[in-house]
């Protein structure tokens, strides 16, 4: 008698393919689930908040507001505090690198500002090795110093100190990092 031999693979592939296909179902009931959750409390919120809109308005119908060319203007703010009310300017720097022997600093200040300067200091062990002067960038909702490009030929390869004094609109910040060339 000759016996049947069973191909093991093929019931393998058919097992991780059923798995895979109860997965797949199992995911997309469970998406569903909760969307619709989401969707049914966001309609009733929405809701509530139009009934709330409604009673405001009908209580102040003798108030109306006018809108004005400088609220047209402004840039709405939707998390935490209004960087252009602080009192000092902030900031960070967002790429500090050695490239094709050209060391490349480049900053975003947390501000709207139209004009003012960026004055770099590099320092090595508290000592000043290089300085120079930038101007600032205003960009959609935040500025930017205009960059420093600086030649690594007079500095040795070691860690530098990166210190920009910001000034503008009379206010005044410090923004600060590292480079390693």
């Amino acid at each position: 008698m000759a016996q049947k031999r069973r191909n093991y693979k093929k019931l393998i592939w058919w097992g991780i393919g059923v798995i895979l296909v109860v997965a797949i179902v199992v995911g997309v009931v469970v998406g569903i689930n909760s969307n619709t959750g989401k969707t049914d409390n966001s309609e009733a919120t929405r809701i509530e908040e139009q009934e709330e809109t409604s009673k405001d308005e009908t209580n102040n119908s003798d108030l109306t507001k006018v809108p004005t060319e400088e609220n047209d203007k402004k840039v709405k703010q939707y998390e935490g505090t209004d960087p252009n009310e602080a009192e000092e300017l902030s900031g960070v720097v967002t790429y500090a690198n050695a490239n094709d022997g050209t060391l490349i600093i480049r900053t975003s200040i947390d501000q709207y500002l139209t004009d003012g300067t960026c004055d770099l200091t590099l320092n090595r062990a508290g000592v000043t090795i290089y300085s120079s002067t930038a101007s600032i960038i205003g960009d959609a909702s935040t500025s930017r110093c205009d960059g420093f490009d600086i030649p690594v030929a007079n500095l040795e390869e070691e860690n530098l100190e990166i210190i920009i004094n910001l000034s503008a609109n009379n206010k005044s910040g410090v923004i600060r990092g590292e480079a390693s060339i």
